[in-house]
């Protein structure tokens, strides 16, 4: 039976909570990937069980987790299932982004379904024209992952008066993130035809002109949360690919873990030896490992000195933020080159799809392409450390 999420508070720490859910989302891998997309009954186990509300407070329904406790319980779901650990990262994210909105709309939006979670995108491909009590909205989005299970769904979109567009003091184009409320009134089109993480279903989304409330709406550059606290006083793409970066680390820990497990058992052809007893074999292991971990390390203790300058109430600094951009790209492409070692180390069991390996693999590569984890985001912060401006938009 599922827990609510005030039953799920008394069952122990959200890790230890995300860690008995492991074995049940584990077993549903590979119906996970053939569906394109979470089953039902599983997400409102998560939902439950208080996962998509655990960076939220107490007061709102949700644990109060620091950013720590959440990137954990976001890597140890991955770690059972790279996919669902994607979608929950997402609907962590949403019920984040929820504190701009005020009590009534928030409840409304995220509190009056089990689920609640909203899926969407940041990236303005939308028109919003204002109109009295709100926007009239079109747009086409991409990647809305965990779509098909959502309660909500969102774009963001530049806003106009008219034809012109509507400009901040500082000459940008101001951007609103619009909520699509109910879901029917966006569509949804299947798009997530892919090599990796086919479970997030992060299908293409789209409205054409359609009413949104003013008060269904947010600044998506004013960054002020009506709930206050230190989460909120971190930037929302910071969080984001934080909680992207751990599923690459969970997936990561999955192949290894697979790995040790296939070397006990495997004697490989032309072998008579088992495969752990290879010396090759042992430096590849070790050499993983090592990857992981060291990715995982300096992520971690970014993110806790940036934790604990919110804490003591100042402001993140733009080279913290770039040393957050380093860190989460380091950690994910460690992860993946980590996870093809012990592919390519397993031999020709890894690439059949009975073995989990092979899709450890394709998923561990998939984390990398997100625009927040690619290899490219090293510019950005090797200019900020020679004193330059960041050509990035992401910080």
């Amino acid at each position: 039976m599922a827990m609510t999420t005030s039953a799920a508070r008394t069952a122990g720490s959200p890790l230890e909570i995300a860690r008995a859910l492991a074995p049940r989302i584990r077993a549903r891998a590979e119906e996970i990937e053939a569906a394109r997309q979470l089953p039902r009954d599983l997400v409102l186990d998560i939902a439950n069980a208080g996962l998509f509300k655990v960076a939220i407070s107490e007061a709102e329904g949700g644990f109060g987790a620091d950013i720590l406790t959440t990137l954990r319980v976001i890597e140890e779901v991955a770690c059972a299932d790279g996919s669902t650990g994607w979608c929950l990262a997402m609907g962590i994210n949403s019920f984040r982004q929820s504190a701009q909105f005020a009590p009534e709309v928030r409840r409304t939006l995220f509190h009056g379904d089990p689920i609640g979670v909203s899926a969407g995108s940041a990236n303005p491909r939308g028109r919003a024209v204002a109109v009295p009590g709100g926007y009239r909205v079109t747009g086409h989005w991409f990647f809305a992952s965990g779509c098909m299970h959502s309660f909500l769904l969102h774009g963001a979109c530049k806003v106009f008066d008219g034809d012109a567009p509507r400009r901040r003091p500082n000459g940008d184009q101001d951007v609103r993130i619009a909520y699509f409320h109910p879901k029917s009134q966006a569509r949804i089109i299947d798009t997530w035809n892919v090599s990796g993480m086919r479970g997030t279903g992060s299908h293409d989304i789209e409205v054409s002109d359609l009413f949104v409330p003013e008060e269904h709406t947010f600044s998506a550059l004013d960054r002020r949360a009506r709930v206050t606290g230190p989460m909120n006083r971190m930037h929302g793409f910071d969080l984001a690919g934080c909680g992207f970066c751990c599923v690459g680390l969970g997936v990561a820990r999955a192949a290894i873990d697979a790995f040790v497990a296939l070397a006990q058992v495997k004697v490989p052809r032309s072998s008579s030896e088992l495969l752990r007893d290879r010396p090759l074999v042992q430096a590849r292991i070790g050499e993983a490992e090592a990857l992981l971990r060291a990715g995982r390390a300096l992520l971690f203790d970014t993110v806790q000195a940036m934790w604990e300058t919110v804490l003591a109430g100042e402001f993140v600094t733009e080279r913290q933020r770039s040393d957050l951009r380093m860190a989460m790209t380091h950690a994910a492409q460690s992860a993946a080159q980590a996870t093809h070692i012990v592919c390519a180390t397993a031999g020709t069991t890894s690439i059949f799809n009975s073995s989990p390996l092979e899709r450890y693999a394709r998923d561990a590569e998939v984390v990398t392409r997100h625009n927040q984890l690619q290899f490219v985001n090293y510019e950005a912060v090797g200019r900020t450390m020679l004193g330059l401006e960041s050509n990035s938009p992401l910080f």
